[in-house]
């Protein structure tokens, strides 16, 4: 849909209501997104402005807003083929309704009916917005920024998995590990339930409370194992999770490392392109700048030059307009005086009429009377007025000859003037080139015009001398005129037919006849008046001589006459060069007006060139405010570098004393492989002295079988409570054998054991089998001091237990500050190698980041390879503690007997007999096994004790 709107006034845009309806003819629109008085587009000095009058929705000229909402912007020139947009397109959120805008292509015409120009933006790339340089650079600095936190996000993408792999690998590490306990939990609870079994079947309750004591020991043990295994694997799982932390902040920051590097460089070179089009940019400026200070001089003069010029023109001007007036006036006077001449003519001429129609009778004779004198008196009065007045004519023409040199003057000072001012602006612009030409043309022509004035000036300055003398000679002739009677008629014909010829030839023009009859008649009155007086003066001559002299002054008043016109003329010549010279003066004025158009051109350039001057200094001004802000944004970036150089710096400091560390920890461990080794050879030396154990216990089981076997078949019906009697001189050798083999096997037991228990186990041996060898016997005190002994080797062993025990808190205290340590290397070498933000930007504190992975990777292969190895160690020991709480349960077994049996024996006095010898061997087999019985259970105590192995508390 087409409207066309007239702008011979302002055209309001808006939305319509009652009293303004949509026609084609005007810019309402029947839209709700639009004000009611929402635009006003004018025209105005050639150009077309649009304006938004505080729209609610805007104004938008090739998709630029005019101004923010309800504000009113400044005016906005638009040109043909522009795209303007009233309002915004508006969704109604009731009815799901969207208000479109409008939009419209325009069409401009200039009051002449040409279309109006085109924009640059709408000519070249239609309706496409430029886009600055500032912009396009914040548009790739964000990119670039989203390119990077693409790559942030890739990489922690990388990292989750890793960490999800991880962990699934833990997980599953977790449950074999929940499951291994488990199953250990199950064998524990079926010891336990074997131990309570086999309890039930000892009454005493020392027995009893030792065994729940040892077993909660062994609990407490068992819980401070699974602690300690708990924490070892926690620690683990700490430190792997540290690692991986440590690994990925590591790379993060070598990511970030590598894109600051990269910014650097970025900045770096945009840097120096900067510079270099800042140098150009400031050589332009300076180049323009000289330019514009030489055109504003340039202008200056001009300026001046004009001003100049024009007060000169402006004083021609009234100098002229007052010789104009001066002409004017002369002009008037002479016309006056010409009037006032044609009068006095016109009485002489019916004076001469009324003298030829009455007097013609005296012609012949003189007159005499007084009147004729006083006539002839009067008409030489006439004569001498004319001759003044010719006199006064001349007089002025020669002021007016005068006037006329010096307006050639004043023209050829003009040409000069006009020469120079065509030089300046040949000069100033190279398009005044024409107009020189044309002034020298001009100027050409003024001289032609100057050289032939003067030549009619000295032509005329000839003719006017020539009058002059004959003036004089008319003055001279005048006295001696005498003229007869009888030829004034005669005179008065040929006059008349002299008057007829001068009439046919001045017959052209009309003003020049009256000049010419107004000449002819007062010559004719010259002629008669001179030719009056010579009446009286020729009575006496010759009639012949009297018309040849008539002859010559016809001829002289016919020359004079002819000079007369000659010099009006002269005087039209005159008065057309003065109208010739108004022509040039107004060529002049006209030259002037186009030399100042000029000029007003030239300041329109000038303004022109202030205006872009002062677009480049603001161009300048936003590159200076860019480069101001790229510097600072170089500077925070050298800081940053800086801060990182320094932070690498301390990182290196710290991994030379992590290196020291961790040639410390290299130091540990193999102090700790060393002592791994030698834990190797004491449990190798432990299974070999548990084999023999096991082996001696067996058949310590065989022969304690075949004693109550024998014992079995040889046991008296009597009681076993009879009187001592000496023991019989042959045992047999099996007893002797077993008590051999347990004193044998107390010594293989325990080889530093109190000399005590060696003294007791010899006094019951039997030496060499004889009665008569055999030792005194041994009361009741001799028997309670061997219960002594026992009980102080009890004693002995619960305090060797209790420091072995110490010992164990003691090595557990120093493993867990060992741990702790290492922990809290751990922690430190986690918080330096934590990244560090300086100003938004994580900077890398870790620059051998690779070198520190390697060497803990293979730390932790060799804590790995310890670790199974401890595992190993702690199962085969696991597995002979087995067989040593085996060993006790078989030996527990057998204590009630022999307390029972030792009980009787320390009531009865020593044996005497054979069979009081066997009882007494008998009741010495079940003190053997309860001695052995403590050696077994306290094995691990008594080792550490002997340093045959070393004791290995919980880790």
């Amino acid at each position: 849909m087409e409207r066309t709107l007239v702008l011979d006034q302002p055209v309001k845009i808006g939305r319509s209501v009652a009293r303004n309806r949509p026609a084609t003819n005007n810019a309402i629109f029947d839209c709700k997104v639009l004000s009611r008085n929402h635009a006003v587009l004018w025209y105005e000095n050639g150009k077309f402005y649009l304006q938004d009058t505080k729209s609610s929705n805007g104004t938008f000229v090739n998709n630029q807003r005019l101004s923010k909402g309800s504000e009113e912007s400044a005016p906005r020139e638009v040109c043909s083929g522009d795209i303007v947009q009233f309002g915004v397109d508006v969704m109604e959120n009731s009815r799901k309704v969207t208000h479109g805008c409008i939009v419209a292509t325009l069409k401009l015409y200039m009051p002449d009916g040409q279309e109006a120009k085109a924009s640059p933006s709408t000519a070249v790339g239609g309706a496409v917005t430029s886009v600055s340089a500032q912009e396009l650079y914040q548009l790739r600095t964000y990119l670039q920024e989203a390119t990077h936190r693409e790559q942030q996000i890739e990489t922690k993408l990388a990292t989750l998995q890793r960490l999800v792999s991880s962990t699934q690998e833990a997980a599953t590490q977790s449950w074999n590990a929940m499951i291994d306990e488990d199953r250990l939990l199950q064998r524990l609870e079926t010891l336990e339930a074997q131990l309570t079994t086999y309890s039930k079947n000892y009454p005493e309750d020392s027995v009893r409370e030792e065994m729940r004591r040892l077993l909660d020991e062994k609990d407490q043990y068992e819980t401070t194992a699974k602690e300690s295994l708990r924490r070892v694997l926690q620690e683990k799982l700490d430190a792997v999770t540290k690692l991986a932390d440590l690994e990925r902040t590591l790379s993060t920051s070598e990511d970030e490392l590598s894109h600051m590097k990269d910014l650097c460089e970025t900045t770096q070179k945009e840097l120096q392109e900067l510079l270099e089009k800042q140098t150009t940019q400031n050589e332009q400026i300076a180049q323009l700048t000289e330019k514009l200070k030489a055109a504003e001089d340039q202008l200056k003069d001009v300026e001046e030059n004009f001003e100049q010029e024009k007060k000169e023109l402006e004083n021609k001007l009234l100098e002229k307009n007052n010789d104009e007036n001066k002409l004017l006036a002369r002009i008037e006077s002479l016309t006056a005086e010409s009037d006032f001449t044609k009068e006095q003519l016109s009485a002489m001429k019916a004076k001469y009429e009324n003298i030829k129609n009455g007097e013609i009778s005296g012609l012949i004779k003189p007159v005499k009377d007084s009147s004729g004198l006083d006539n002839i008196s009067f008409e030489s009065a006439d004569v001498k007025q004319a001759l003044e007045t010719s006199q006064r004519e001349i007089f002025t023409l020669k002021d007016r000859l005068q006037i006329a040199q010096d307006e050639l003057r004043q023209t050829e000072a003009n040409v000069s003037q006009l020469k120079h001012e065509a030089e300046l602006a040949d000069s100033a612009e190279v398009g005044c080139l024409s107009t020189r030409a044309r002034l020298q043309e001009e100027l050409s022509e003024n001289k032609a015009k100057s050289a032939a004035s003067t030549a009619l000036t000295e032509h005329l300055q000839s003719q006017i001398v020539a009058l002059e003398d004959r003036l004089r000679m008319y003055e001279g002739e005048s006295h001696k005129v005498k003229i007869y009677d009888d030829i004034y008629e005669d005179t008065l014909v040929r006059k008349k037919k002299n008057k007829n010829k001068l009439n046919e030839d001045d017959g052209e023009d009309t003003k020049d006849k009256e000049s010419n009859d107004i000449g002819e008649i007062t010559q004719d009155a010259d002629t008669t008046l001179t030719i009056i007086p010579t009446k009286e003066s020729c009575k006496e001559s010759n009639v012949n001589g009297t018309v040849e002299e008539e002859e010559e002054k016809e001829e002289e008043s016919k020359e004079g006459i002819i000079q007369e016109s000659l010099l009006r003329s002269d005087i039209l010549r005159l008065q057309a060069l003065l109208d010739a010279s108004r022509v040039t003066q107004e060529a002049s004025d006209k030259e002037a007006a186009r030399i100042r158009e000029e000029l007003a051109q030239a300041s329109t350039a000038a303004i022109t060139a202030s205006h872009e001057a002062s677009n480049l200094r603001q161009q300048l001004a936003a590159s200076e405010a860019l480069m101001s802000e790229k510097v600072k944004m170089v500077a925070s970036l050298q800081n940053q570098v800086s801060r990182m150089e320094d932070s690498a710096k301390e990182v290196q400091a710290h991994l030379s004393t992590l290196t020291a560390k961790l040639k410390e920890e290299q130091d540990k461990v193999q102090a700790a492989q060393e002592e791994a080794h030698l834990l190797r050879k004491k449990l190798n030396k432990a299974e070999e002295l548990a084999s023999l154990t096991v082996q001696e216990a067996e058949s310590l089981k065989v022969r304690i079988i075949g004693l109550e076997e024998r014992m079995s078949q040889s046991t008296p019906t009597t009681p076993l409570i009879i009187p001592p009697s000496p023991r019989a001189p042959g045992l047999p050798s099996d007893v002797s054998r077993a008590e051999t083999l347990t004193e044998s096997d107390g010594q293989q037991g325990s080889t530093e054991e109190p000399a005590e228990a060696t003294e007791v186990m010899e006094r019951s041996d039997i030496p060499n089998g004889h009665p008569s060898q055999a030792t005194p016997v041994v009361g009741t005190e001799t028997k309670e001091q061997e219960i002594n002994t026992l009980k102080d080797m009890v004693k002995k062993l619960q305090e060797e237990l209790s420091q072995t025990q110490q010992q164990c808190t003691t090595l557990q205290e120093r493993e867990r500050a060992l741990q702790q340590a290492l922990e809290g290397e751990t922690g430190k070498s986690a918080d330096d190698s934590r990244p560090n933000r300086v100003d938004g930007v994580v900077t890398p504190t870790l620059n051998d980041g690779p070198l520190i992975a390697e060497k803990l990777e293979s730390l932790r292969e060799e804590l790995e390879s310890l670790k199974e190895e401890r595992d190993h160690l702690r199962d085969k020991l696991g597995g002979v503690d087995e067989d040593y709480q085996l060993l006790a349960l078989q030996n527990k077994t057998t204590i009630p007997t022999w307390v029972m049996a030792h009980g009787i024996r320390l009531l009865l006095p020593r044996p005497h007999h054979k069979a009081d010898q066997k009882a007494v061997a008998l009741s010495m087999v079940p003190l053997c096994i309860l001695i052995l019985g403590f050696i077994t259970a306290f094995y691990d105590t008594l080792s550490a004790l002997t340093g045959t192995t070393e004791f290995n508390p919980p880790s």
